[in-house]
């Protein structure tokens, strides 16, 4: 069967854990999407690096590749907030290239929170007030958390719940078909 191939770039570890884990509820779901998924890594501190960074990598996957029918990037808010004027580049330059940005508020951690039943609303004000609630309810969280590791606490359900609250995060699940 024949998988739509769809780009995330992501900040670190911990997205790549997550973007995988989305991987496995897709095949799950035995819908026919394959995730690429890249980490950005070091030498990438803020959003404009990282999404100059992806423009360099898609454009190297698709010499090799067909093109991929969506893209996205796994990019936390508080970074952006640090420079606007950088933010506001990165922004235009993902909107030039096909990158839908998912903003993480303030942070990954922040919306692995509103994954958690009866958390949806919880807004952290920034990343370390984020870590602390997480680990409030969720004592074993490590980051970064591997696929395997989210998938002891995650499940589709917390997916949805969060997306129901993160516009841009529900767009990637439409996309991939779990929405």
């Amino acid at each position: 069967m024949l998988r739509r191939p769809i780009y995330i770039g992501c900040e670190g570890a911990s997205e790549v854990g997550y973007a995988s884990f989305l991987q496995d509820l897709i095949r799950e779901a035995n819908l026919a999407v394959h995730l690429q998924i890249d980490e950005f890594g070091p030498g990438t501190g803020d959003p404009l690096s990282r999404i100059q960074m992806a423009v360099l990598r898609l454009k190297r996957l698709e010499k090799t590749r067909t093109a991929f029918d969506e893209r996205f990037a796994l990019l936390d808010s508080d970074q952006a907030e640090q420079d606007p004027e950088r933010a506001r580049l990165a922004r235009n330059l993902a909107a030039d290239h096909s990158i839908v940005i998912v903003w993480q508020r303030p942070c990954f951690e922040a919306v692995i929170l509103r994954h958690l039943m009866g958390k949806t609303a919880n807004r952290p004000p920034d990343s370390a007030a984020a870590i602390r609630a997480l680990e409030k309810e969720w004592p074993e969280y490590r980051k970064p958390m591997s696929r395997a590791d989210l998938a002891r606490r995650l499940d589709l359900d917390g997916v949805l719940r969060a997306s129901s609250v993160e516009a841009e995060l529900r767009d990637l699940l439409r996309s991939v078909g779990l929405l």
